[in-house]
Protein backbone atom coordinates (compact mmCIF):
# COMPACT_ATOMS: atom_id res chain seq x y z
CA UNK A 1 0.00 0.00 0.00
CA UNK A 2 1.37 3.33 -0.70
CA UNK A 3 2.56 5.42 2.21
CA UNK A 4 0.36 8.31 1.75
CA UNK A 5 -2.63 6.10 1.73
CA UNK A 6 -1.61 4.36 4.60
CA UNK A 7 -1.42 7.28 6.85
CA UNK A 8 -4.71 7.91 5.28
CA UNK A 9 -5.79 4.44 6.57
CA UNK A 10 -4.08 4.75 10.25
CA UNK A 11 -5.77 8.56 10.88
CA UNK A 12 -9.39 6.98 9.61
CA UNK A 13 -8.33 4.36 12.00
CA UNK A 14 -7.82 6.96 14.38
CA UNK A 15 -11.18 8.70 14.04
CA UNK A 16 -12.82 5.54 14.52
CA UNK A 17 -11.32 4.94 17.96
CA UNK A 18 -12.75 8.97 19.14
CA UNK A 19 -15.87 7.86 17.29
CA UNK A 20 -15.99 5.14 19.25
CA UNK A 21 -15.30 6.52 22.95
CA UNK A 22 -18.03 9.06 21.90
CA UNK A 23 -20.60 6.19 21.14
CA UNK A 24 -19.54 4.51 24.70
CA UNK A 25 -19.74 7.65 26.45
CA UNK A 26 -23.05 8.43 25.34
CA UNK A 27 -24.31 4.84 25.83
CA UNK A 28 -23.04 5.38 29.24
CA UNK A 29 -24.98 8.36 29.97
CA UNK A 30 -28.20 7.05 28.44
CA UNK A 31 -28.28 3.96 31.02
CA UNK A 32 -27.75 6.45 33.35
CA UNK A 33 -30.96 8.39 32.58
CA UNK A 34 -28.22 11.79 31.82
CA UNK A 35 -28.96 13.93 28.40
CA UNK A 36 -26.86 13.25 25.63
CA UNK A 37 -25.76 15.46 22.97
CA UNK A 38 -25.20 13.88 19.95
CA UNK A 39 -23.51 16.89 17.71
CA UNK A 40 -19.76 15.61 18.53
CA UNK A 41 -21.10 12.37 17.31
CA UNK A 42 -22.63 13.53 14.05
CA UNK A 43 -19.62 15.89 13.52
CA UNK A 44 -17.28 13.06 13.75
CA UNK A 45 -19.12 10.49 11.65
CA UNK A 46 -19.47 13.23 9.00
CA UNK A 47 -15.43 13.93 9.02
CA UNK A 48 -14.69 10.02 8.90
CA UNK A 49 -16.92 9.35 5.87
CA UNK A 50 -15.72 12.30 4.05
CA UNK A 51 -12.46 11.06 4.63
CA UNK A 52 -13.38 7.14 3.99
CA UNK A 53 -14.72 8.83 1.00
CA UNK A 54 -12.08 10.17 -0.55
CA UNK A 55 -9.75 7.21 -0.35
CA UNK A 56 -9.12 5.01 -3.25
CA UNK A 57 -11.79 2.17 -2.85
CA UNK A 58 -8.93 -0.60 -2.82
CA UNK A 59 -7.46 0.98 0.12
CA UNK A 60 -11.05 1.84 1.77
CA UNK A 61 -11.89 -1.63 2.04
CA UNK A 62 -9.16 -2.27 4.41
CA UNK A 63 -10.93 -0.40 6.92
CA UNK A 64 -14.24 -2.10 6.72
CA UNK A 65 -14.33 -4.54 9.40
CA UNK A 66 -13.83 -1.35 11.89
CA UNK A 67 -16.54 0.62 9.90
CA UNK A 68 -18.71 -2.80 10.31
CA UNK A 69 -18.22 -2.85 13.84
CA UNK A 70 -19.07 1.09 14.38
CA UNK A 71 -22.35 0.86 12.25
CA UNK A 72 -23.24 -2.45 14.46
CA UNK A 73 -21.90 0.45 18.06
CA UNK A 74 -24.18 2.87 15.86
CA UNK A 75 -27.17 0.25 16.14
CA UNK A 76 -26.95 -0.61 19.44
CA UNK A 77 -26.77 3.61 20.76
CA UNK A 78 -29.91 3.74 18.67
CA UNK A 79 -31.30 0.23 20.55
CA UNK A 80 -30.58 1.96 23.91
CA UNK A 81 -32.11 5.40 23.04
CA UNK A 82 -35.30 3.79 22.07
CA UNK A 83 -35.12 1.82 24.75
CA UNK A 84 -34.74 4.77 27.25
CA UNK A 85 -36.66 7.46 25.43
CA UNK A 86 -39.28 5.51 23.34
CA UNK A 87 -39.47 5.89 19.23
CA UNK A 88 -39.86 9.68 17.10
CA UNK A 89 -43.23 10.52 16.76
CA UNK A 90 -43.30 10.53 12.78
CA UNK A 91 -43.49 13.87 11.43
CA UNK A 92 -47.27 13.66 10.51
CA UNK A 93 -48.12 13.56 14.37
CA UNK A 94 -46.00 16.74 14.71
CA UNK A 95 -47.64 19.13 11.77
CA UNK A 96 -50.92 18.55 10.45
CA UNK A 97 -50.92 18.65 6.16
CA UNK A 98 -52.70 21.66 6.29
CA UNK A 99 -49.76 23.41 8.10
CA UNK A 100 -47.67 21.42 5.93
CA UNK A 101 -48.78 22.21 2.39
CA UNK A 102 -49.31 25.89 3.85
CA UNK A 103 -45.56 26.10 4.85
CA UNK A 104 -44.94 24.27 1.61
CA UNK A 105 -46.84 26.57 -0.54
CA UNK A 106 -44.83 29.71 0.77
CA UNK A 107 -41.64 28.70 0.57
CA UNK A 108 -42.87 27.20 -2.90
CA UNK A 109 -43.93 31.16 -4.31
CA UNK A 110 -39.93 32.57 -3.47
CA UNK A 111 -38.47 29.70 -4.91
CA UNK A 112 -40.30 28.89 -8.41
Amino acid sequence: MHEANQDSVEHALDEIEKVHAVLCMARQLTAENRPVDLSALDTRLSALCEEVDRLPRPTAMNLKPALSALANELDQLGDDLTSRYGGLPSLADLVNSGDAALAYGSAAKHFP
